[in-house]
């Protein structure tokens, strides 16, 4: 009687324990873009970079997240500099943690109030967006930076604040990142695809 208990038990096990992998096993939806803007014309990426100091040595790890919709359809209606068009509210954004290559100093800025001024594309992988935009430091936000941000080839943004309106908080170069396809698939729970 014993025996057969236990293989009921055992049989119960294996059944329940074959069910949940078989549903772990769903392909789950997963996108890199924040819910609350999808199907908003919004682009996502990351931002990694390595900053120089005063030498021209890397000192600053870079990271974070932006947002924009200077590529949308909407942004080319857009009139520059005018604070009435529909880029009322700031068409570029990020925030970003920069911390010292030995780990140290680690403190957050956030770059916003993008005013367009100019949009042009020297070349067909290349578009550039010239305005200003704000910098929160840590006297206080920085007003009219002169910011220059370009799309390279669809996959790589460049963000230069003017160094001579930060006191060259951010080195000499530009600020480096990635740009995220939310068209594109990728591998989602147990190596499916998330994406369709």
């Amino acid at each position: 009687m014993t025996t057969i208990r236990h293989a009921t038990i055992f049989t119960l096990l294996a059944t329940i324990l074959t069910v949940s992998v078989v549903f772990s096993q769903v392909s789950h939806e997963t996108t890199a873009t924040p819910r609350n803007y999808q199907n908003k014309n919004f682009t996502f990426g990351a931002i990694s970079s390595i900053q120089n100091d005063e030498s021209g040595k890397p000192d600053w790890i870079i990271t974070g997240h932006w947002k924009t919709d200077l590529l949308s359809e909407n942004a080319s209606k857009t009139v520059m500099g005018n604070t009435t068009s529909p880029f009322a509210r700031s068409p570029f954004d990020t925030q970003i943690e920069m911390i010292r290559l030995n780990g140290t100093a680690g403190h957050t800025h956030t770059i916003t109030n993008f005013v367009l001024a100019n949009v042009s594309q020297p070349n067909n992988m290349t578009k550039v967006f010239n305005g200003t935009s704000t910098a929160s430091m840590r006297e206080g936000p920085v007003t009219d930076i002169p910011t220059t941000i370009r799309i390279m080839g669809d996959k790589v943004i460049s963000i230069w604040l003017d160094p001579s309106r930060i006191e060259n908080h951010y080195g000499n170069t530009p600020i480096y990142g990635v740009i995220m396809d939310v068209d594109k698939s990728r591998p989602g729970p147990a190596g499916t695809s998330a994406l369709k």
